[in-house]
């Protein structure tokens, strides 16, 4: 894992549509890609995707220190334009994200994510939390296996 580089963005505001999963961090892993498949065909058939603007995310809605794996929710999601009227359905929900976030960008293997959230934890601990979700922002198409690599910028919320 390379060095992160970390900043501090003061009001970020992102529109996303997403897709929940509940159960432990493996099953997602495995779910995940079927989820983003359904959130792109969704995006597509409502032109929702901006070429250069859509971005890509995964969101952690629990703290798996606490939450037992089974119950974690975990969901992918993708920017949407602010001006977007989204009907939600069974399965695709709206979200907005907002505020202040320490944001630190790493080139990750599959097998440095852990570290790179430690990384993270660390650097969050020194400021005030808030109760907002934490995410990763996908620069580059995440490794499809452990020999490539990535570029992914991890949000903790702070106030």
């Amino acid at each position: 894992m390379n060095e992160p580089h970390i900043r501090i963005e003061e009001d970020i505001s992102l529109k996303l549509i997403y897709i929940r999963f509940k159960g432990s961090y493996a099953a997602f892993r495995k779910h995940s890609r079927a989820m983003f498949n359904t959130l792109f065909e969704y995006a597509k058939k409502h032109d929702l995707i901006i070429e250069g603007e859509t971005k890509v995310l995964t969101l952690y809605h629990d703290n798996p220190f606490i939450t037992h794996g089974d119950n974690l929710r975990t969901s992918v999601a993708m920017t949407i334009p602010s001006t977007a009227v989204i009907d939600e359905t069974n399965e695709i929900s709206t979200l907005t994200l907002s505020g202040k976030f320490c944001v630190g960008t790493f080139d990750l293997k599959l097998n440095e994510y852990g570290l790179a959230w430690n990384t993270m934890i660390d650097i969050w601990t020194s400021y005030p939390v808030r109760d907002a979700l934490p995410f990763e922002l996908y620069v580059t198409e995440p490794p499809r296996n452990f020999k490539g690599s990535s570029s992914v910028d991890i949000y903790v919320p702070i106030q």
